[in-house]
């Protein structure tokens, strides 16, 4: 049941309870789920709430709302196999989707007395007017071989171009760590997922091909992503 005393909106706590159901198969493949009415009955809260919570699952592709008819899931899961450093932008138009971008935070910061441009943004594709937010990759790139980055918008900007055509320094060379990441609210919300669900994370380094650091990386991957690596086994 909702706590209605909890720091969880209710409208967040009910579109939890529904997802679970979803993903458990209660409603089963086109299954109809109860009405706006129903759940507003159901749970003592006002259609309106009920009307947000629903709408966010329509938005993640879990539910579609047929006029008329009701509210349908559609649990077929998107899956893209990316690993992002090609660039994203380059990945997802080779794949014919629309990238975009969301800045969360746009900052210079130091360290080790080094002056950097902290850029950390929700990245993902758009089809029918929703987004699917695919990874949070945060970039801190050092201003002394970047001087100004910070004018470009990079919610419409590719990085990895703007290095290449605008600086004439290309990222080559990738060093990545790789390991689960307990993810908080904060980034729960953005991928649409549980909060302290284990994600995968990578974080490294990016030189160029004369050893220069160009970036500070790191990704988190949302569950909507498959990895296919391959390598050759020596003996």
């Amino acid at each position: 049941m909702l706590e209605k005393n909890s720091m969880i909106p209710i409208y967040l706590q009910l579109k939890n309870i529904l997802k679970t159901s979803i993903m458990n198969g209660e409603f089963g493949e086109n299954g109809m789920i109860p009405s706006e009415t129903q759940l507003a009955e159901t749970y003592h809260i006002t259609r309106t709430t009920v009307r947000r919570s629903i709408s966010e699952l329509v938005n993640e592709n879990l539910l579609r709302k047929e006029h008329g008819k009701g509210t349908f899931v559609c649990l077929n899961p998107v899956h893209y196999s990316i690993w992002n450093f090609t660039g994203f932008t380059d990945y997802v138009q080779k794949k014919g989707k629309i990238p975009t971008s969301k800045i969360l935070t746009a900052e210079v910061i130091s360290i080790n007395d080094k002056q950097y441009y902290k850029l950390e943004r929700a990245r993902g594709i758009k089809e029918d007017g929703v987004v699917l937010y695919l990874t949070l990759d945060t970039s801190c790139i050092p201003l002394d071989l970047f001087p100004g980055i910070m004018a470009y918008d990079f919610e419409k900007r590719s990085l990895y171009d703007v290095m290449r055509k605008e600086y004439g320094i290309a990222p080559s060379i990738v060093e990545l760590l790789i390991k689960p990441h307990i993810i908080d609210r904060r980034i729960a919300n953005i991928f649409g997922v549980s909060e302290n669900l284990p994600l995968l994370m990578v974080k490294g380094n990016v030189s160029s091909e004369n050893n220069l650091q160009v970036e500070l990386t790191q990704v988190i991957y949302s569950p909507n992503i498959d990895f296919k690596l391959a390598t050759r086994i020596n003996i």
